[in-house]
């Protein structure tokens, strides 16, 4: 037996057997015979009329436990692109949305399919990088793809996709820095900013089509979206024309939201709302989506008597 391959089951604390069990999709029934062995369930999220449909592939406890240790163990010694903003400690969507404030245009291109679309071969390069023996380097691969691809649902997926993006990322701000342009990239959702005339000069989404087909992957055309100062300029849900924030429409949304429970209470709230939700769900909801405003805009006088108001009314 490869050594790395037992020192991989001990640094899970999964005996090998299990591992390899969980590393294909067939276990043995009887003798010479084999039955489908279920380590994923299908689950899809329905995102209405003229939207397609999102395919989650969520594994098994075990098998979900088995990849929180691999990214634990092995992948977080693993560093991404300073580019990257998504799925890594420290880092969220205003490290995303803040180094475009006050640019006069903004660009966002969008990645299809991306996780579909990154295979087995990509995750094997990534497992490389961790110095690991052929067998044992085969074996995480396995225990994080499915079908010969990345598992959207599995919790070593974004954090993989991230791994596979690196090179692509700093060449890529590489690229844009030498022409004055500032690059982001959140999960699929990449973002530029800058002068108009740098931006249509340099022609980045001929660039960045360039370079996405290199590594088999494609632009969804359909969500490349230009904006100038002139509008309103939001990158992956936040406000970044003169300084981050949320859109009126969103803190409408909430102050509306706050008014009825205090006014109605929140079980009346929920009925002139129309909604199929537990009181104690909705005030957990309503918190955390307040707390989020304030992660934007952390001196919003208004947020933060919500949030009191919202704590208040858990508490009753």
């Amino acid at each position: 037996m490869d050594n790395d391959v037992i020192s991989v089951a001990e640094t899970i604390g999964i005996p090998i057997g299990k591992l390899y069990m969980l590393s294909n999709n067939y276990r043995p029934r009887k003798k010479n015979r084999y039955s489908q062995y279920v380590n994923y369930h299908t689950f899809v999220i329905h995102h209405g009329r003229g939207h397609k449909n999102r395919i989650l592939h969520i594994p098994n406890d075990l098998l979900k436990h088995v990849q929180r240790r691999i990214l634990d163990r092995y992948l977080y010694q693993l560093e991404v692109s300073k580019c990257s903003t998504a799925y890594c400690k420290g880092r969220s969507l205003l490290d995303n949305s803040y180094p475009h404030v006050g640019k006069e245009c903004v660009l966002k291109l969008d990645i299809s399919h991306f996780f579909d679309s990154i295979d087995d071969d990509m995750v094997y390069i990534v497992m490389k990088r961790i110095g690991l023996s052929v067998p044992a380097t085969t074996l995480l691969t396995h225990l994080c793809t499915y079908n010969g691809n990345l598992p959207q649902g599995a919790p070593t997926s974004p954090y993989i996709a991230n791994l596979v993006m690196k090179r692509f990322d700093e060449k890529l701000h590489k690229w844009c820095d030498e022409r004055g342009i500032t690059y982001t990239r959140y999960c699929d959702d990449m973002t530029f900013s800058g002068q108009k005339a740098d931006l249509t000069r340099a022609n980045v989404v001929g660039k960045v089509r360039s370079m996405l087909h290199r590594m088999s992957l494609t632009l969804n055309d359909k969500k490349t979206v230009f904006i100038s100062s002139s509008q309103q300029q939001r990158v992956t849900g936040v406000v970044v024309n003169e300084k981050p924030s949320l859109s009126r429409e969103q803190h409408r949304a909430l102050r509306q939201e706050v008014y009825y429970c205090k006014k109605y209470g929140v079980i009346d709230s929920l009925k002139h709302q129309k909604l199929d939700i537990t009181p104690d769900k909705y005030l957990k909801s309503l918190l955390g989506r307040i707390s989020f405003t304030l992660q934007i805009e952390p001196d919003n006088r208004e947020m933060k008597e919500y949030f009191e108001d919202i704590k208040g009314l858990m508490n009753n």
